[in-house]
């Protein structure tokens, strides 16, 4: 009798062990954030933990990325989830210039959070002090920007365009481009290798900061013209304000630039149910996820729908309408 309570014992613990796997399965998710050491990179691997904590179930990897090649990365399902920009994932969604086809899978989760601004400044002593001088008038330039491929160098030639020139161009009217990541843009400014530099960074810019020890700047206004064009992209206008450098020689008045925030993007492929928990777990942490990083601090649950570029996942859009967003 002993002997048959015993197996009858071993068997039921073996059953509830098999069960209560099956129900605590987790689904690993593999997210494509910015390159390492970015504010990307490590905002994505900031929220990963919280998103788990939240939903144990779901397991988020966060590997190195980028806002260009992260829409395709996701769109061919090679990366479950990651960041984008607005404006990069609106031009791969329609198959614009860096994307040769469109891309009509992606959607997004949660939009309208990490704002980052477009700089271009110059050395004080640099005879430049608006960018109609610069791009329209054509008086030259050795400028610092990211590599070629980036997203920073694809809305500097929509800047250009707006003034019906480009890189090409501007280089047979003697401009100099040096390109490198942030750190190597400030390196060029201080050692004067460089006249100015156009970057993409949230505030303050810690490059920024780099470049304007031991050398002054000065932040150049966005124009008219350029802000304009970049509307089109989904490319907001925006203000650097007052005190953000205290070490740029105009650091005592606002300066008119533009802005763009990030996005979690997904796959139309993936479900329902999964959209909806990571939304939901992402939002229903905010006092946690805004400890990540100070450029989450301002991002509000009615934020989540804006600055995407891309459609709703209908899991995503579930969520809203419960928390009434959407309706």
């Amino acid at each position: 009798m002993r002997k048959t309570v015993f197996v009858i014992a071993v068997v039921l613990g073996f059953c509830l062990a098999v069960g209560g796997n099956v129900s605590a399965k987790q689904i690993t998710l593999t997210f494509t954030a910015g390159s390492a050491g970015g504010g990307w990179y490590a905002i994505a691997g900031g929220i990963a933990p919280i998103i788990q904590e939240y939903d144990p179930e779901l397991v988020v990897k966060v590997v190195p990325g980028g806002g260009v090649q992260n829409p395709a990365l996701i769109s061919e399902g090679k990366m479950e989830m990651g960041f984008g920009l607005p404006f990069m994932n609106a031009a791969a969604y329609q198959g614009v210039n860096p994307f040769e086809k469109p891309l009509k899978n992606l959607r997004a989760l949660v939009g309208g959070m990490v704002m980052n601004y477009f700089h271009l400044y110059v050395g004080e002593d640099v005879p430049i002090s608006s960018m109609d001088e610069a791009f329209g008038q054509k008086k030259k330039l050795r400028l610092a920007v990211t590599q070629p491929g980036s997203s920073d160098v694809w809305v500097f030639e929509r800047i250009l365009e707006s003034y019906k020139t480009s890189i090409k161009d501007l280089e047979k009217q003697g401009f100099q481009f040096a390109r490198g990541n942030y750190a190597f843009q400030a390196n060029q400014f201080k050692d004067k290798n460089a006249d100015g530099v156009f970057t993409f960074l949230s505030l303050p810019g810690a490059a920024v900061i780099e470049a304007s020890v031991g050398r002054n700047l000065k932040l150049i206004d966005f124009s008219d013209t350029a802000l304009k064009y970049l509307d089109q992209y989904g490319i907001v206008a925006a203000d650097i304000p007052a005190g953000t450098y205290p070490k740029a020689v105009n650091n005592n008045k606002a300066i008119k630039t533009a802005g763009a925030g990030s996005v979690i993007t997904v796959s139309a492929e993936m479900s329902d149910d999964i959209a909806y928990r990571i939304t939901k777990a992402f939002n229903e942490s905010l006092a946690k996820v805004r400890k990540v990083h100070a450029a989450l601090e301002p991002y509000t649950v009615e934020q989540g729908i804006t600055g995407c570029g891309v459609p709703l996942h209908p899991g995503a859009i579930k969520y809203y309408k419960e928390k009434g967003i959407l309706k």
